[in-house]
């Protein structure tokens, strides 16, 4: 009877984690790499910064004709002349941009309407902007942006390299030119892009438990490290390869491998393959990641020629990011498994099947997505 009841309640649970992984997953985005999408871009050069971003259509005058609550190409032609006359001075409500401490006057903007297909429907329009000429060397650079956008990344692009920031809670962002600075900005963003990407942190936690197994050691946490340093080799390579255009793989085949990694990962949990296997999949599990990494760094418009130093930075911090979580992980099963004993499998199980769901829905959401 007792052995009953703990199936039954087994069950329970299994059965709510799932419901709740299929809720994660409807509300989750569907694309792993979101966040860059859309950034605002400050290229500097000796003479003056051009600055390109998406904002809310509404903010630049632009009406939605058709209710839908989203403007297409036609309503953008329609009224772009309209819209024309008034955009500089909205502009300049919404943008200020400082260099070297002295206000820089924004003396142009226009549409980029080259970047709108011909179907598309957004809330967002991109927009281009330019200041008046500045002297000489630049030490900072602080921008104001004000209009709603789909990301608070921002781009510092200049001939020498590049620097990525954030909009903060004033809507500001303030850039300290100089290799270290921008070393240090592609390294927070590559901590940002474990701690943000629910996708990455949910297949490294399934891929954490088939290596762990049910009894947390010093060899299973060894094990752990193993595979996670395989999975870092893995995507370490093919970032590279990707970004320096080597090879090239389009985001709609990179973005459900993505997630399908996470329910091979979850099954690995179920099945129990040897430890060496696991490593082996890791690693090539870890290429298919890494260009997902590629397509996020290269989505800021930093050039090939600028790339050695960010990308390095951005993979550190990948690096350093993931094995933070894993050692969390691991930690946490440990205290687990003092309690449980030999009862993880109401851990393991539940959880891969957790992850099996999600990881099916966001496969199925991203190839619908390629379809469309």
């Amino acid at each position: 009877m007792l052995r009953l009841w703990k199936i039954r309640w087994f069950t329970v649970v299994l059965v709510g984690l799932c419901l709740a992984g299929s809720a994660m997953a409807a509300a989750l985005p569907a694309s792993a790499h979101d966040n860059t999408s859309g950034s605002v871009t400050l290229t500097l050069d000796d003479e003056r910064v051009i600055g390109t971003g998406q904002v809310s259509f509404a903010e630049i005058g632009f009406r939605d004709t058709t209710g839908d609550g989203l403007i297409d190409s036609d309503e953008i032609a329609a009224q772009e002349a309209d819209v024309a006359t008034t955009l500089v001075d909205r502009v300049r409500s919404h943008v200020s941009l400082k260099i070297d401490g002295q206000e820089s006057a924004l003396i142009g903007a226009g549409l980029a309407t080259g970047e709108i297909g011909q179907d598309a429907t957004s809330k967002y329009v991109p927009i281009v902007f330019a200041t008046e000429p500045h002297d000489g060397d630049v030490s900072n650079v602080d921008l104001t942006w004000t209009f709603t956008s789909p990301t608070d990344e921002v781009v510092l692009s200049r001939p020498d390299g590049a620097t990525v920031g954030q909009l903060g809670d004033e809507d500001s962002a303030s850039f300290s030119l100089g290799a270290r600075a921008g070393a240090k900005s592609f390294f927070l963003l590559g901590i940002d892009h474990i701690r943000f990407g629910p996708d990455h942190l949910l297949f490294l936690l399934v891929l954490t438990l088939a290596v762990a197994g049910t009894t947390i050691s010093k060899s299973t946490t060894l094990r752990a490290v193993k595979v996670v340093t395989a999975f870092t080799a893995g995507h370490a390579i093919s970032l590279v390869l990707a970004y320096f255009e080597v090879i090239s793989v389009p985001a709609g085949v990179v973005e459900p491998a993505i997630s399908m990694s996470i329910v091979v990962a979850a099954l690995l949990v179920v099945v129990g393959r040897s430890t060496d296997i696991r490593i082996w999949i890791a690693g090539l599990i870890g290429l298919i990641h890494g260009l997902g990494f590629a397509s996020s760094l290269a989505s800021l418009g930093v050039t090939t020629t600028q790339g050695a130093p960010a990308i390095a930075a951005f993979n550190i911090g990948i690096d350093l990011a993931q094995t933070v979580v894993v050692l969390t992980i691991v930690a946490a099963l440990w205290f687990a498994s003092k309690g449980l004993a030999d009862r993880m499998a109401w851990v393991r199980i539940p959880t891969a099947a957790f992850a099996v769901v999600v990881g099916l829905a966001w496969t199925a959401t991203r190839l619908s997505g390629v379809a469309a």
